[in-house]
């Protein structure tokens, strides 16, 4: 047998639905690859449609646009490699899901074989169950006498923990190899959380140890929505991680695979430190979703405050500065201290800046509110500073061809401490996912590497840097009047959010009329959540379309005989 197999890998960004557009970019990846002539060329998991297609499954147009893609691919290959590409088939079943999420062999111009997807995923951000109809037979391909496995993402995680139940009962990969394969191609759209690239290599040397076979995992680029996908495609064999294509940008590359532990050369381990992370994944994301959307500017409402002040220069580095818009609105509450410190973000970053005054917008409805219903106290009154806020940025934003970016982080979406309406408006919320502390080590990553357009270093001045936080809606308002303090909120919210502690583990740890609270507030807040931006995913329990809770319910953790 030979030595070694010459893999090319297209590590695409795909554009979810546009199975034209997509098709087009994978074959000129493809042709870039043939003067390095490699022996097979492998794109990732559903990249003729993207990564999650959701319901456009449904649409038998989108179907069909698969079919007439794997067409035009056929015959790129007649004259060159074989490639292997993602896509959703339709099955010949007459019963069940009526589509496969599928690998195909394009080989001499023709369709030569095809996988199906054992392992579906249906769980957090996943609903694969809903859409497609799992395979059920390993497929193993002859490439110049090597035999070439093919599989797709959750079959990878087949010990996959879910609510403390491994969630399948078959190991495809095992099975691929024990089918003949010397060789294991690995088709994934794999979204980013924190740390897990690193997770992600330690995984598939466990597999390629455990399977005997080098594993070439090829994964999606890009953002879609709110999930970000980070690329990192590898090549796992002999204990090492043999190569590794970059992170969060889309590639092209040529890897030379050992087989039969043919020795080969390998890459140092993944390392980047989580800062850089969620920054590279947020830049990704939000750059994405203007491409994607077809929007190109950002209006940001610019507060003084840390979170306004991080969401503009995130969104400064992912569009440049001549596509930010910052706004500051104060009212009759609003210090001079904090509209001089929106204006110095706004310098510094090179974007552009204005100042509109709400407060008599504020005292206008205010005092209708008054003569025809009632007066406003209290939080209703401070609220409506933020709604009319939010009116002008939509408007600005309407006017402008723009999207708004709201800054809302994930301590303050967790426990409802935002205005619905209000500082929640928007199209996409990049620091959703974010907890307060990490948007302060984002905003000392740029004052340490600020983007490129930057006019000052550092960009986020240390008067925002050091200013307790305040949604500033009453005289002398800050956060800890109604919060307890960050460093300690975000760990319980972090070990009841990602790790799943109930209340009894959390009082172990905390005193307990504080979990009370806190759990309390997180409950009562899940209306406002229905209702806000989709948060840019970057851990590993967003609260977006994987925090799936009920809105009208009692939950047996914060309520009943129990309750303090």
């Amino acid at each position: 047998m030979r030595r070694s197999l010459s893999i090319g890998i297209i590590q695409h960004d795909p554009v979810v639905g546009d199975s034209s557009g997509n098709t087009a970019r994978i074959a000129n990846e493809y042709d870039t690859l043939l003067e390095a002539d490699p022996d097979i060329v492998v794109a990732p998991e559903l990249s003729l449609v993207g990564y999650p297609p959701r319901d456009l499954l449904h649409r038998r147009g989108l179907l069909d646009s698969q079919e007439a893609a794997l067409e035009t691919l056929s015959e790129v290959t007649a004259d060159g490699p074989p490639l292997v590409v993602g896509t959703a088939l339709r099955t010949e079943h007459d019963t069940g899901p009526p589509v496969h999420n599928s690998a195909v062999l394009l080989r001499d111009g023709c369709r030569d074989a095809t996988y199906h997807k054992r392992l579906l995923p249906t769980y957090d951000v996943f609903d694969e169950h809903r859409y497609f109809r799992p395979g059920t037979e390993p497929v193993v391909v002859d490439v110049d006498g090597v035999g070439v496995g093919l599989t797709i993402c959750e079959d990878a995680w087949h010990n996959t923990v879910v609510t403390g139940t491994r969630r399948h009962e078959i190991n495809p990969l095992l099975e691929t190899a024990s089918a003949g394969a010397d060789l294991v191609l690995t088709l994934s759209a794999s979204p980013f959380s924190l740390d897990k690239p690193a997770r992600r290599e330690q995984r598939f040397l466990a597999h390629a140890g455990s399977t005997d076979c080098p594993v070439v995992f090829a994964n999606q680029v890009g953002g879609n929505d709110e999930l970000v996908f980070d690329g990192h495609s590898f090549v796992a064999a002999n204990g090492s991680i043999l190569d590794r294509l970059a992170g969060f940008e889309a590639e092209t590359a040529v890897v030379e695979v050992p087989l039969s532990g043919a020795g080969s050369s390998s890459v140092p381990r993944f390392e980047s430190e989580r800062t850089r992370q969620a920054r590279n994944a947020l830049r990704l994301g939000i750059s994405d979703y203007f491409a994607k959307t077809g929007f190109d500017e950002a209006v940001i409402g610019l507060s003084g405050g840390i979170d306004s002040s991080v969401a503009a220069a995130l969104a400064a580095d992912a569009l440049g500065a001549e596509h930010v818009y910052g706004v500051s609105l104060p009212s009759t509450v609003t210090s001079r201290q904090s509209i001089e410190d929106a204006r110095a973000v706004a310098t510094n970053l090179g974007i552009s800046f204005d100042v509109v005054p709400v407060g008599t917008a504020v005292e206008t409805l205010c005092d209708a509110l008054r003569e025809y219903a009632q007066p406003l106290t209290g939080v209703a009154l401070e609220n409506v500073q933020a709604r009319v806020r939010g009116d002008v940025l939509m408007g600005l934003a309407n006017e402008r061809g723009a999207l708004v970016l709201t800054p809302d982080n994930k301590s303050e979406a967790a426990v409802g401490y935002c205005t619905l309406y209000g500082d929640t408006v928007g199209a996409l919320a990049p620091l959703g996912d974010c907890y307060k502390g990490l948007v302060y080590d984002l905003a000392d990553s740029f004052n340490h590497d600020p983007p490129a357009d930057t006019q000052t270093n550092p960009v986020i001045p240390p008067a925002v840097v050091e200013k307790a936080p305040t949604a500033e809606l009453s005289e002398g308002q800050t956060d800890a009047d109604d919060l307890p303090p960050y460093e300690t909120l975000d760990p319980l919210l972090e070990s009841y959010i990602e790790g799943c502690q109930d209340r009894t583990e959390l009082r172990d740890q905390y005193e307990r009329p504080l979990v009370t609270e806190t759990l309390g507030r997180v409950v009562g807040a899940e209306f406002k959540r229905r209702q806000t931006p989709p948060p840019l995913r970057i851990t590993q329990k967003a609260l977006g379309r994987g925090w799936n809770y009920p809105v009208a319910a009692e939950y047996d953790h914060v309520s009943g005989a129990d309750r303090d």
